[in-house]
């Protein structure tokens, strides 16, 4: 059975691992400036004939995943597609891509590189999701929607038709965003979403 490596010892680690199936864990790696008390997994040093091994990005802040990404020395990211997802045949996908279980990728999506897809999320027809943006579980995504690159999307939001979002921003649980609208970089929370903060800047900090 083919193997494949894990960035990250949380709990995005522990759930990537849940699902998938068809390959074997060969080791779990990451920096100790990244582990946590809390961390229950054992973190292993790859070695050289490790390093050649796919990997996935296991975490869901995007500055550290982007940040993994520049430091492994390895090259060759992998996907983690949970078999119960809906990915239409349309879709395309980067590399480093997390797609979690009961996800629906409706037609035409463009899934940019090293994307977290939580669990039971729905992305409707058109949509283009930018490099290192996480989307937490329950999302849903109505169509054409642009997201730029390492966006955090909350858990339970809702983004409508033709919305597009810049670089870096930070919507809230539970948040709305409403038609059309034009979400700059910052942090947006409520019903409908607005502004809070003007610093999201997760792709660009640590």
């Amino acid at each position: 059975m083919e193997l494949f490596g894990l960035l990250g010892s949380g709990g995005q680690s522990r759930e990537t691992l849940s699902f998938e199936s068809k390959r074997n864990l060969a080791f779990i790696a990451l920096n100790k400036e990244y582990i946590s008390e809390e961390d229950q997994i054992d973190i292993l040093t790859p070695d050289e004939q490790q390093k050649r091994t796919p990997v996935i990005v296991a975490v869901g802040a995007p500055a550290v995943k982007r940040k993994l990404v520049e430091e492994w020395s390895g090259d060759r990211f992998t996907n983690v597609i949970s078999p119960d997802a809906y990915v239409d045949k349309t879709v395309k996908i980067g590399v480093g891509c997390t797609i979690s279980p009961r996800t629906v990728l409706t037609t035409d999506v463009v899934i940019g590189d090293h994307v977290l897809i939580n669990i039971a999320t729905t992305i409707s027809h058109d949509c283009v999701i930018g490099d290192y943006t996480t989307i937490s579980p329950g999302v849903h995504i109505g169509g054409r929607v642009r997201i730029g690159k390492g966006v955090f999307i909350g858990i339970g939001s809702v983004i409508s038709n033709n919305v597009t979002i810049a670089d870096g921003v930070v919507v809230g649980a539970g948040a709305v965003l409403v038609d059309n609208a034009d979400v700059e970089n910052g942090v947006y929370v409520g019903v409908p979403a607005k502004l809070i903060n003007t610093n999201g800047g997760w792709l660009n900090e640590i």
